[in-house]
């Protein structure tokens, strides 16, 4: 691995979070019938520059009419493989399409380690989380979320925003091909019942003594699930709902930042949604201790099965370099085909763009 790039300075820790634009702020355009808000878009990159400018351009063919400034975070380490930079993409945006455009880069790499509690006063340490820039400093009343391994060919954003409701959270949620609930003869055996959907996850609350004979039942099967047993009892045994794989997958996912970013810290007490939790070996992944803390104050999410909108390549920055490069290409590959006028730019500014 090599450092991607040059660190920037972090902002100061704030006394209060920002103030949210109020609907007089928002945008006239129609979309659909409907007023277009405009919303901010958090994006976490790890090398991969053009699978992270299809999934920013994708974005903004579909849905530019909600978009508003888009935070690009960048971590300090990146890919020994790449022969274009990942911050093409920013200068592509500021330079050509004028676009709202703010990059960081943290001074820390937290890789996938939850983080330290004792150090999150540090505004340099914690603006090391991922996507914590946006989520502290935006002045958009929600955010998106975004991975940049994503194709966008719909407008999933304008359909969350309309169906989002009170909701303080929209996405696909849960890893549930990780959860023991998610087997339907795991949870007959135990419970009696059918087994859980993200469509009805609120219904499914388990007592912890469940919990636990959920997770010993699917070993008992030879089903695969995470260790999170031993953290059970800093955990689960007080709050065993919601499960240890429930979240709003991060990869796209859009969260009313107006109702949960003043109980997040450094406002609140809550870890905030790009933080991992201790968890022995397997930390709790990114959002789970955020969502919990959420419902713990009564908030509720809401799935939205976007497969008809976009697409999300899984784990293309961590396996092996034969599998990144492959991606990268086909990547490449869609952005000759769909967006010429960005290669022609990259050629052109590079003197190659392959």
């Amino acid at each position: 691995m090599s450092t991607a790039g040059p660190a920037t300075s972090a902002p100061e820790q704030e006394p209060a979070p920002p103030a949210t634009l109020s609907a007089d702020a928002v945008p006239d355009e129609h979309v659909a019938g409907i007023a277009a808000e405009r919303v901010d878009v958090a994006v976490n990159i790890f090398a991969k520059p053009y699978q992270t400018a299809l999934s920013v351009l994708s974005l903004l063919r579909q849905s530019s009419a909600h978009v508003g400034t888009i935070w690009l975070q960048y971590e300090p380490m990146g890919s020994r493989y790449d022969s274009v930079s990942p911050y093409v993409v920013a200068r592509y945006l500021q330079e050509v399409l004028d676009w709202p455009c703010r990059v960081s880069q943290p001074e820390h790499w937290l890789a996938l380690e939850a983080p330290d509690p004792a150090r999150l006063d540090d505004a340099a340490y914690r603006l090391s989380i991922r996507y914590q820039n946006a989520f502290e400093h935006s002045e958009s009343r929600k955010l998106l979320l975004m991975h940049n391994d994503i194709y966008v060919f719909g407008d999933a954003l304008g359909e969350m925003l309309a169906a989002m409701g009170d909701a303080f959270a929209i996405g696909q949620l849960g890893q549930c091909w990780n959860c023991p609930a998610h087997s339907a003869k795991v949870v007959q055996d135990v419970m009696g019942r059918p087994a859980c959907t993200p469509e009805r996850y609120e219904e499914f609350r388990p007592d912890a003594a469940k919990l636990r004979r959920l997770y010993s039942r699917a070993r008992e099967l030879g089903i695969f699930v995470r260790p999170y047993e031993v953290c059970f009892p800093e955990y689960f045994d007080q709050q065993p709902w919601p499960l240890p794989e429930c979240r709003v997958n991060e990869w796209f996912c859009l969260l009313d930042l107006e109702r949960t970013r003043p109980h997040s810290m450094p406002f609140g007490p809550a870890l905030p949604p790009g933080a991992y939790g201790a968890c022995g070996s397997y930390n709790l992944d990114i959002e789970v201790p955020w969502f919990r803390a959420m419902h713990a104050l009564g908030f509720h999410a809401r799935h939205f099965d976007y497969t008809r909108y976009l697409r999300h390549w899984v784990g293309t920055g961590k396996m092996s370099a034969s599998r990144y490069t492959v991606a990268e290409d086909n990547a490449r590959k869609l952005l000759e085909k769909e967006f010429p006028e960005y290669m022609a730019w990259l050629r052109g500014i590079s003197g190659s763009a392959g």
